[in-house]
């Protein structure tokens, strides 16, 4: 496979923006306008931009469910900073299909968990704007670099080496098992009050009884319609991992729960007649 800087360099190049700005302030137009007055081909695609304020695990997750899909080369632009001004530093990592640019405050985590990773102090300042504002790295720092590396610049040429394992990971909760009891906990709520669980197939061996917030599912269903009106059901989510939901209902404000919320698997338990 080709590393980023060696395909063709009169290639538009595309960038993928996720960010917790939302749309009313304009903050991200002003990315795009420095994007494109650096790469005027650029294809600009809006990812995400309600991500919730200074949720760096939201922003982490949307990432993870989504960089597959997009084509070999893309950038992506990813600002959910709390941090902006201060110590953390911005970032270029680079695996062998994506490059990313961001701050090193753990939305990378599930990129860098990969393993497969090059990771790069953004330093050179020729690839900012020449005003630098303390609290917009997002349009001053990262966008004009994502826009340079879709011109066929490559990483490295922004700043020094950085060893991988040196960077910021967010504590993930990994699900544990104690006897025939697998602990797993909420860590998302979508924007239709879903919610999002650290469980994955491997974690729940059937027979089985899910148990949340005092109240027991007995399947996993294969589309949101099977549920009954007002019934919390269980589903594989398109991220891979269990999801809680209630039919054309917000989950979340029906019942209260969110990320941390504890959800217990019962293995060996046969849901039928409870």
């Amino acid at each position: 496979m080709a590393a980023f800087g060696e395909r063709d360099k009169g290639t538009p190049g595309v960038v993928a923006l996720i960010t917790d700005f939302g749309w009313r302030d304009g903050y991200v137009g002003a990315m795009k306008g420095v994007i494109l007055g650096i790469n005027p081909r650029c294809h600009v695609v809006d990812v995400a931009h309600e991500v919730p304020p200074h949720d760096v695990m939201a922003g982490a997750l949307v990432l993870r469910g989504v960089h597959r899909y997009f084509p070999q080369g893309t950038v992506f632009l990813v600002v959910v900073d709390p941090g902006v001004g201060g110590r953390r530093r911005p970032l270029v990592l680079e695996t062998g299909d994506h490059v990313f640019v961001g701050p090193d405050n753990g939305v990378f985590t599930f990129i860098l968990k990969r393993g497969d990773v090059r990771a790069f102090h953004l330093m050179k300042r020729r690839f900012f704007l020449e005003e630098i504002s303390p609290t917009f790295h997002g349009r001053d720092i990262f966008a004009p670099a994502a826009a340079h590396l879709t011109l066929g610049v490559r990483p490295e040429e922004m700043g020094p080496a950085i060893p991988p394992e040196e960077l910021a990971l967010l504590s993930v909760p990994e699900p544990v098992r104690e006897g025939e009891t697998v602990f797993g906990e909420v860590i998302y709520v979508d924007r239709f009050g879903n919610l999002v669980t650290n469980l994955r197939p491997e974690d729940l061996r059937a027979p089985f009884v899910i148990e949340v917030g005092g109240e027991k599912l007995l399947e996993i269903k294969a589309s949101y319609e099977e549920g009954k009106r007002g019934e919390v059901i269980a589903l594989w989510g398109s991220s891979g991992l269990l999801e809680l939901s209630m039919r054309e209902e917000p989950l979340r404000e029906r019942r209260g729960w969110g990320p941390g919320q504890k959800v217990l698997v019962h293995l060996g338990k046969e849901g039928k007649g409870r």
